[in-house]
């Protein structure tokens, strides 16, 4: 957004203007102005009138319907046949009553506060209907009144009755101190009187004049001519002309329209050049057009609803201008280029010096321009001061004394700062790029003499006393002295003081250091007081400039942590530094300042220069402002409420929280710098975070009762009051007081089942005691079989423990053996020094750690099962992903034998099974054919499914089974050599087999020797 744009006034002026005349502003600037675009709002170019609500809601006539904006968002209103809108009025119940094309109306808002247009068309007989358009509405406590140019519409108490006659014609209707006045072309001047149209006593005069306002003034009628000028009506029938200092502008440029300003002045829209505001003496208090920066289009409406903002209609867009301001602002639009870096006045004239040279003001009628003042290329100019009787400039070509007719070079020493001392005998000044140095007079000539040892660029200089003050762009405080010792002159740094990116300013006898946390004095002693709380609105991270003014204020420019620059007015009472809530700028970076005659201030910087006069004063501190829940959405489109409507408590379903409420506020003065904050009740403990966004999104809430709460803040902290809404989310159907209700009646219905079945049970128990005697003696023959059986399989169980025992023996200790011997091997040809020996001795070492890792393993995957402590957990696996992944981790196995490992099968197949017994299964089959088949050969692994059961089938082309080997594969017993030597565990195929019947599928085998070996696992659908 443009200077213009986010440049605004945060302050609440009421201005004395009696004795503030036009002559007077001839060295002001331009005024701050907000200017909408349609490419802003997204609408027709044409805007024809403004009205503001209750809530601070403004709306436009625009070409295209209804325009609404609520000071952060825009939205159009279409009305019948999407035709334009001439005209908008409010009457005092706040009804907006509308003007269109061939069709006039009202806006009514729905119960959820969404606005649609209704047509009063039906009101009215048809052969009405051919008015064309309707050009104004005027609203009074009775009655509003629809105008065209051929009928007058009056709508009361539900009922329109039409005037009309043979050849009459209506050219205005406005309303003034709640009477409805128009103007019959030929007659004059009428105002409505119940039914009938009465002529205005001396209205006669105005037969044949064309008028476009009435205004109160006074006890008179202001009527503005559109072609003639002003002129006043009494009571009496007396009119006479109101003279004014613009007359000739109003005239030639012809009267659209005008209204009253906060201040009591008049404003007046001249059709083709612009407005100029008026006092009752018809003195010019201000003149706005294309050089005060607005559009030079059409000029059609100008109006006010708060005490600092003019609002203008537009051929092409709208324009919020700050009128009577004590501010205005210069940039390259008034002839300042380039980063302003000081200002200053000199013999009744103001120069401005910027990175692209030095410029003169040229005060005019239409305020003030810089225009270059260099005689030759003093580019880089960044100070100003005033020496004797000339003007000192310091540049980057050196020092320049100025003396109303010529320049002078003093000196071609490079420079960035320079300062005149206070008797005007010493230049202090930053040299080059870094450093610090004193000219002096020295047999009239300037000599210079250098701070040795310090390579700092120079922010600012003060004097105080026998002392130089200095402040560094690095933070860094110097007390200076200039001393001589047997004619030498020289700088010496008496005191420095680290702190941090400051300001400097002179305060009586004392200089005011503002640093970005706390202040400071320094004494003239060169001490610095202890640090004090700094009182501005805002954190600041980097202090820009501090000048003192008198009445112990103080204006600060600083910058926050967000690189938003504030300009603020503090106050000093008793030691102690106050915010006074007045400040401007959220673009401005001050660069220097200067306090000049008659009470005004100027403000130099980044983006050009402000002028700031304090005789306009302030009547009143801002705060007394409003936020608004402007609406809430549920879910992506559903509209609960709009336009900041007052609408009871809504019930939300419990599955349908997905919400967004946004927000705007009536704070008129900052359009970028306002910022909102938010709380919903019922769920947060504390405020969120000020933000500038006008929006909040809420999710997945619980059942109970929220209150939505939002708050806004403008530039200087002062916070809004505080808008709310209640809703409530429904709780589900299973937790209503019906189902608790059901519930409880369950409960009991339940007990009274139990206790009859508890009876039942009873009765049967006793039948069963006299059965379960009569079978004890065949229990007790059962239970001795059941012995033999236990020791049976306890004779089993110690023959399996015998064999794992065996198998351990002999299946660990051949590792074991191994990795002793491969150690012993190692020693032996470390010792000799044989470095490829011990290469391939290590790689034999990894692979008996393998063999040995994958016996333990199994061992204690078996031990589990067989303890009884195996833990099942089936769930659905998705099997190609699920052998893939196994498949993965054996390839490396594989591809070190050459061998292809080969996956087949149809997506979508599911195993209900436990993940990890099965990826056992899987695993322990692969390995094997691995180990059991040939180099360059392929294993496949294929899957399949149908509606009752899975299947895998794992195939190698190896060394196969012996059939005689077959039936016992799946027990217990010495592990075999693979096909290269591969040593085994002996346990694998009986995990496999024990594990598939975990889950409850079954394995079957099919082996050749010579050919290979193919295992089946099938496995139901559950």
């Amino acid at each position: 957004m443009s200077f213009i744009k986010s440049a605004i006034l945060c302050l609440t002026f009421l201005p004395l203007l009696s004795s503030y005349s036009w002559a007077q502003s001839s060295e002001k600037g331009l005024p701050f102005i907000d200017y909408y675009a349609p490419s802003d709002y997204r609408a027709g170019s044409f805007n024809f009138n403004v009205i503001r609500d209750s809530l601070g809601i403004y709306y436009f006539s625009n070409d295209d319907g209804v325009l609404v904006y609520n000071g952060v968002d825009w939205n159009l209103i279409k009305i019948t046949k999407e035709k334009s809108v001439y005209w908008l009025q409010q009457d005092e119940d706040g009804v907006i009553y509308v003007g269109s094309d061939g069709e006039f109306g009202y806006m009514q808002a729905s119960e959820s506060g969404k606005l649609s247009y209704v047509s009063l068309m039906d009101k009215i007989d048809p052969k009405y209907h051919d008015f064309g358009a309707v050009w104004e509405v005027a609203c009074s406590s009775k009655e509003v009144v629809f105008r065209s140019k051929k009928y007058l519409f009056r709508l009361k108490d539900d009922q329109i009755k039409v005037f009309t006659g043979e050849g009459i014609e209506y050219d205005i209707a406005f309303t003034v101190n709640d009477t409805i006045y128009t103007r019959q072309v030929g007659t004059g001047l009428m105002y409505l009187n119940g039914d009938e149209l009465t002529p205005v006593k001396g209205g006669e005069y105005f037969a044949d004049m064309k008028v476009n306002m009435f205004l109160p003034f006074e006890d008179k009628l202001l009527v503005a001519s559109r072609f003639d000028g002003l002129f006043l009506l009494d009571s009496e029938g007396t009119v006479e002309v109101f003279k004014t200092e613009a007359d000739d502008f109003l005239k030639t440029y012809k009267i659209y329209h005008g209204c009253i300003t906060s201040s009591g002045n008049y404003a007046f829209a001249a059709y083709t050049k612009g407005v100029v505001i008026l006092d009752k003496q018809g003195q010019i208090v201000e003149m706005l057009d294309e050089n005060s920066g607005l559009i030079d289009f059409q000029y059609l409406f100008v109006g006010m609803f708060d005490p600092h903002n003019l609002w203008i209609a537009n051929g092409v867009g709208t324009s919020k201008v700050k009128i009577q301001s004590p501010l205005s602002y210069f940039d390259e639009r008034r002839g300042l280029k380039d980063v302003g870096t000081d200002i200053i006045r000199y013999k009744g004239n103001m120069y401005a010096t910027t990175l692209r040279g030095l410029y003169k003001m040229q005060p005019n009628e239409f305020g003030a321009h810089f225009i270059p003042f260099n005689h030759e290329d003093y580019y880089e100019v960044f100070s100003l001061d005033k020496m004797v009787d000339k003007m000192i400039v310091g540049c980057q070509r050196g020092l320049v004394a100025f003396d109303n007719v010529n320049f002078e070079y003093l000196d071609t020493e490079r420079l960035h700062y320079a300062q005149v001392s206070k008797d005007e005998s010493e230049v202090f000044v930053g040299l080059g790029e870094v450093g610090m140095g004193v000219y002096y007079m020295d047999q009239s000539k300037f000599k210079l003499i250098r701070l040795e040892g310090f390579t700092e660029p120079i922010k600012k200089v003060e004097q105080l006393g026998d002392k130089i003050i200095f402040l560094s762009k690095y933070g860094t405080l110097g007390v200076v002295t200039h001393r001589e010792s047997q004619g030498t002159h020289y700088l010496k740094l008496e005191e420095s003081y680290e702190v941090g990116n400051a300001s400097i300013a002179p305060c009586g006898d004392k200089i005011l250091v503002v640093a970005r946390e706390h202040w400071y004095y320094l004494d003239e002693s060169g001490q610095l007081s202890e640090p004090r709380p700094l009182a501005l609105s805002n954190k600041a991270s980097k202090i820009l400039q501090a000048v003192v003014l008198a009445d112990e204020q103080m204006w600060v420019s600083y910058q926050d942590q967000r690189r938003i620059n504030y300009n603020e007015l503090v106050r000093m009472v008793d030691g102690n530094m106050e915010a006074t809530g007045i400040a401007f700028g959220s673009s401005f970076h001050v660069n220097s300042s200067f306090s000049d005659q008659d009470s005004v201030l100027w403000f130099i910087g980044d983006e050009g220069a402000i002028r700031y006069d304090q005789k306009i004063p302030v009547t009143g501190e801002l705060g007394d402002f409003s936020c608004h829940i402007e609406k809430m959405v549920l879910g992506k489109d559903s509209l609960i409420f709009e336009n900041g409507f007052n609408v009871d408590p809504v019930d939300l379903p419990y599955d349908q929280t997905d919400i967004r409420f946004t927000f705007f506020t009536d704070e008129v003065n900052a359009s970028d710098e306002k910022s909102f904050q938010y709380k919903l009740v019922g769920r947060d403990k504390d405020w969120s975070a000020w933000t500038q966004e006008a929006k909040k999104d809420y999710t997945g809430l619980s059942a109970g009762t929220y209150t939505f709460q939002v708050r806004a803040k403008n530039a200087v902290n002062q916070i809004s009051k505080i808008d709310t809404y209640q809703f409530y989310v429904n709780r589900p159907w299973y937790r209503s007081r019906y189902a608790v209700i059901a519930y409880i009646a369950g409960i009991l219905v339940l007990i009274y089942v139990l206790f009859r079945i508890r009876t039942a049970s009873l009765e049967q128990a006793k039948q069963k005691l006299e059965y379960l005697v009569s079978k004890r003696t065949a229990e007790v023959e059962e239970q001795k079989r059941d012995l033999e059986t236990q020791r049976l399989i306890l004779q089993n169980a110690n023959d399996t423990k015998n064999q794992l025992f065996s198998i351990i023996g002999h299946d660990l200790r051949s590792p074991l053996n191994s990795l002793q011997g491969l150690t012993d091997l190692i020693q032996h040809y470390q010792e000799e020094e044989q470095r490829q020996m011990v290469d391939e001795m290590v790689e034999h070492m990894a692979e008996s750690v393998k063999r040995l890792r994958h016996l333990l393993d199994n061992l204690l995957t078996w031990a589990l099962n067989q303890s009884g402590n195996f833990k099942v957990n089936p769930e659905l696996i998705k099997v190609d992903y699920f052998l893939k992944e196994i498949m993965s981790i054996l390839n490396e196995s594989a591809k070190s034998k050459s061998i292809t490992l080969k996956l087949t099968g149809a997506s979508g197949c599911l195993i209900h099974a436990d993940k990890n017994s099965l990826s056992t299964v899987i695993r322990n089959l692969i390995n094997n054919a691995i180990k059991f088949s040939n180099e360059n050969s392929e294993i496949e692994v294929n899957y399949s499914c149908d509606h009752e059961h899975t299947k895998i089938i794992i195939s190698d082309q190896g060394v196969g089974i012996p059939k005689d080997k077959l039936e016992e594969i799946f027990e217990l017993t010495h592990s075999t050599y693979g096909t290269n030597n591969e040593k085994g565990t002996g346990l694998g195929l009986v995990l496999v087999s024990e594990f598939v019947a975990l889950n409850d599928g079954t394995i079957e085998v099919a082996s050749e020797s010579g050919k290979g070996t193919t295992f089946t696992l099938l496995f139901p659908n559950k």
